[in-house]
C-alpha cells in the first residue's frame, strides 16, 4: 500500500504557534477529517533558521490513496457539510492567516508513524528539509539520501522521521530528522569527509536546498519535549 502524508506550511499569528500547535493536537480526525489522517508531528520553527512566525504539521493519511480520497471529500466536495471541520477552523483561524500544504508520498526507508513510536524515535529538535529538485528527480535524490545521507546523520545523533517526494507536482522533496541540539551543534562543526561528499552529490540533484529547525510542540507523537 503506498503511504501518503499531507505535509503543511502554517502562518502564524504573532504569538499564537503554542495555542496552533495544541489546536491541532486537538484536531478530531475521526470526525472532521473522516478517519482519513493520524498525526505524525506539529513543529515550530525556529525563527533564526527559517521564516517565522511559522508551524509545520505532518499527517499520515490511513489507507492509502482510499484515506486521501476521505480527506478530500471532508476538507473540499463535501466541506459545506462538515460542522465538525468548520467549527475547528473557526477556532484556528483566530491563531493564523493561511498556509500552504503539500501531498506526499513516502520513500524508503521511511517508517510508518506505528514504527516510528515503536522504534522510540524521538527528539527535542528536528531538522526539516524542503528543497528543489530537477524535473522528476525527487525519486532519485531521497534514494541516495537513504545510502548515503542516512548513514552519516545516524552517526552524528539523528534518526529518520521519513524522506517524502511531493506530489501533484515534480520538483520539491521533504525530509525530517529527529534529534537535539547538542547533536546538531556537533554536526554543523565536524570534520567528517563524508558531509562534504554528500553536498556534493546532493547538487548533482537539487536546484536549490534549505533546512530549517523546528522544535516539537508538548505531547506530539515524536516530542520529547
Amino acid at each position: 500500500m503506498t503511504t501518503l502524508y499531507v505535509h503543511e506550511v502554517v502562518d502564524i499569528v504573532g504569538q499564537a504557534g503554542p495555542r496552533y500547535m495544541e489546536l491541532t493536537l486537538r484536531f478530531d480526525t475521526e470526525r472532521a477529517a473522516d478517519r482519513g489522517l493520524r498525526l505524525v508531528g506539529t513543529w515550530q520553527v525556529v525563527g533564526v533558521t527559517g521564516r517565522w512566525p511559522q508551524v509545520v504539521n505532518l499527517w499520515e493519511t490511513v489507507d492509502g490513496w482510499e484515506g486521501w480520497r476521505r480527506v478530500v471529500q471532508a476538507s473540499g466536495t463535501k466541506r459545506a457539510g462538515n460542522a465538525e471541520l468548520a467549527s475547528w477552523w473557526e477556532e484556528a483561524y483566530a491563531t493564523r492567516t493561511g498556509g500552504f500544504d503539500r501531498l506526499l508520498r513516502s520513500a524508503s526507508p521511511t517508517p510508518s508513524l506505528d514504527q516510528l513510536v515503536g522504534a522510540g524515535v524521538h527528539g527535542s529538535l528536528f531538522v526539516h528539509e524542503l528543497s528543489q529538485v530537477l524535473p522528476g528527480g525527487g525519486a532519485d535524490y531521497l534514494a541516495a539520501a537513504a545510502d548515503e545521507w542516512l548513514p552519516v546523520l545516524a552517526d552524528h545523533g539523528h534518526r529518520l522521521v521519513g524522506l517524502y517526494e511531493v506530489l501533484l507536482g515534480d520538483t520539491e522533496v521533504v525530509t525530517v530528522w529527529a534529534t537535539d541540539l547538542d547533536a546538531h551543534l556537533a554536526l554543523q562543526q565536524s570534520d567528517d569527509e563524508r558531509i562534504g561528499k554528500w553536498r556534493d552529490t546532493a547538487r548533482s540533484f537539487l536546484t536549490r536546498w534549505r533546512e530549517e529547525l523546528m522544535v516539537p510542540a508538548p505531547g506530539a507523537p515524536l516530542s520529547l519535549i
